[in-house]
């Protein structure tokens, strides 16, 4: 299950998670050996969706360079299908009865293949490259560790000939009352000859298990090929809101054709507004204080694939602190995550994987594009979730460098042309010294600040805001890193470097500052929990994990976590 809600009812949907045929190809010989029509006699089995270095053997655990897999199916008729694979880490290429269908780059988002299967036995092959280099996102050095392999999960879908492609639902809200104005973009896809079908959708208010009061549709001839027909729909609704217990969702439908030969989408959203001040970053017209973590999406043992129960134990552990707020670093999150956040009231700040990216990187052939065709796929893929606050384009780059300014235009101009939600960005060139100019954060509505005064610099918090406030006084700030480093279970009498007393008295001041100043609209505490690193890179931390969760690795409370519970449950909930 790759969300939490059906997204069609109409589909006969074939889950192809399980065991795969499995190689490493650590020469790169698989391309010319022909693995794609020939695979190996002497494959292992590997479990998908799994990282394969959590899933495989020994050799897989550090192994960063290309792997195959290999796989069948059995289909009892001809049909059309959508196959989609939900992540492939991170370059991939899938071959379908011999045939090359689909080479993607990017491993948080989808890649789709619409084709015609005859009845009988099918082939599935796909090559995945987790190889870092000069032109890759992420790039080499990360602080998180390199996860290869199909993490998420691969479904065939059977359709009819006509079918609904993609669904994006618009809207407008009256301040003035609960009407809300909608527009719903459906994209038709045509595989046969049939051009005359109805067209139609409907919002069903989720909570009442009804239609709301918004029904529209039309008669439309498809072409073969894609057909855009957009439709406007009314309605009185009630707006989404990260302060209820139970936030309101509602399900858009949209169908094409009838009876045995309808397909239908489901997409599910929720109704709110997002607004920026000087001081404040609004949600319904109302300040809402954000606080929160970073999370990366790891664990031992299931690395980047996490069930269900394990994204909601996270949500369960932020939310128990007392905590609204993730913020998906560094990289597109799970989509059933994200739906947990909806489903909650969990607020989201998703973001791409541009990490310490200077002007030389987003340079090189291919580097920018590719950060574009990421973004564009995230927000494509989660523009409905109301959870999400705002799209974050990058982190930690070289921000006072031209060439990255000349980037984080390009990408800003591609985020605005796609979705209104305010846009930010994380900087670190902000030191109590002063050195540093961002160039980028003008391209964006709030600033996101990542600093380590007392850790990684000298100084404190309020220097910090201090100079981030001269330079940008018209945006509020949120600081989205800061922390110390514990290893879990270090205690000492002094509250030494690596004790879990020093990082909750480092964290307890931060957070305390933060509140108390008023352009500080909120933080993400780095880092929600103790993560792998590449001992490659990173062989001189404890444990070689980046020991700045404020629970381990296995989700244990540190003395942090418990004093951050401890603050927020004596200072209220949230609202500024």
């Amino acid at each position: 299950m790759h969300r939490t809600f059906e997204t069609s009812t109409t589909r006969r949907q074939h889950s192809l998670d399980g065991l795969w045929e499995f190689v490493l190809d650590p020469a790169d010989d698989g391309l010319e050996a022909g693995y794609h029509g020939d695979f190996p006699d002497d494959a292992d089995r590997i479990d998908v969706p799994a990282p394969w270095n959590v899933a495989g053997d020994a050799a897989e655990a550090e192994y960063e360079s290309p792997a195959w897999y290999r796989r069948t199916f059995d289909l009892p008729e001809e049909t059309t299908g959508v196959l989609t694979f939900h992540g492939v880490c991170h370059d991939a290429t899938v071959w379908l009865d011999g045939e090359r269908v689909a080479s993607h780059y990017g491993g948080h988002t989808p890649i789709s293949v619409v084709d015609g299967f005859e009845a009988g036995t099918h082939e599935l092959v796909v090559r995945a490259d987790n190889t870092r280099d000069e032109r890759s996102i992420p790039r080499p050095g990360t602080d998180w560790f390199p996860y290869g392999g199909i993490t998420r999960e691969v479904v065939l879908e059977v359709v009819p000939d006509i079918f609904v492609e993609d669904l994006r639902v618009e809207y407008e809200l009256d301040d003035d009352s609960d009407r809300a104005a909608m527009t719903a973009t459906v994209t038709v896809r045509n595989e046969g000859e049939t051009t005359d079908r109805s067209v139609s959708v409907e919002l069903v208010d989720e909570a009442l298990e009804g239609e709301a009061e918004a029904e529209a549709d039309t008669e439309t001839e498809i072409d073969p090929g894609t057909t855009q027909i957009e439709l406007d729909l009314e309605a009185d609704v009630e707006r989404w809101s990260p302060h209820d217990e139970d936030p309101q969702l509602y399900t858009v439908v949209a169908t094409v054709g009838s009876g045995d030969r309808a397909d239908e989408l489901r997409e599910r959203i929720g109704f709110r507004t997002v607004a920026v001040t000087e001081t404040d970053i609004l949600v319904n017209g109302e300040p809402v204080e954000l606080l929160g973590v970073n999370r990366h999406e790891d664990h031992p043992e299931w690395g980047h694939t996490q069930p269900l129960r394990l994204q909601r134990l996270d949500l369960d552990v932020i939310e128990d602190a007392g905590m609204n707020t993730v913020r998906t670093s560094h990289y597109p999150n799970h989509p059933r995550f994200l739906d947990c956040c909806d489903e909650r009231g969990i607020l989201v700040l998703e973001e791409i994987p541009y990490w310490q990216f200077d002007a030389d990187r987003f340079a090189r052939e291919g580097v920018l594009e590719r950060g574009e065709t990421t973004l564009r796929e995230m927000i494509g893929r989660d523009r409905h979730h109301p959870s999400i606050l705002a799209w974050s384009l990058t982190n930690e780059c070289a921000n006072e460098e031209e060439g990255v300014r000349e980037a984080t235009e390009k990408l800003a101009d591609v985020a605005r042309g796609l979705d209104d939600r305010p846009l930010t960005l994380a900087s670190n060139n902000y030191h109590p010294d002063g050195d540093g100019e961002d160039l980028c954060l003008e391209h964006v509505d709030f600033v996101c600040m990542n600093a380590y005064p007392g850790w990684y610099q000298e100084g404190d918090y309020a220097d910090v805001i201090e100079g981030v406030r001269e330079d940008f006084p018209e945006m509020p700030i949120v600081a989205s890193e800061f922390g110390a480093g514990a290893v879990f279970g270090e205690r000492t009498r002094e509250n030494q470097k690596w004790s879990e007393g020093y990082q909750a008295d480092f964290v307890e001041d931060a957070v305390e500052t933060f509140r108390e100043t008023e352009c500080v609209a909120g933080f993400t505490i780095w880092q929600y929990c103790d993560t792998r690193t590449d001992p490659r890179n990173w062989a001189t931390r404890p444990k070689t994990k980046n020991n700045k969760g404020i629970v381990d690795e296995y989700r244990r409370p540190k003395e942090a976590y418990n004093r951050v519970r401890d603050l927020l449950e004596a200072d209220g909930d949230g609202d500024r």
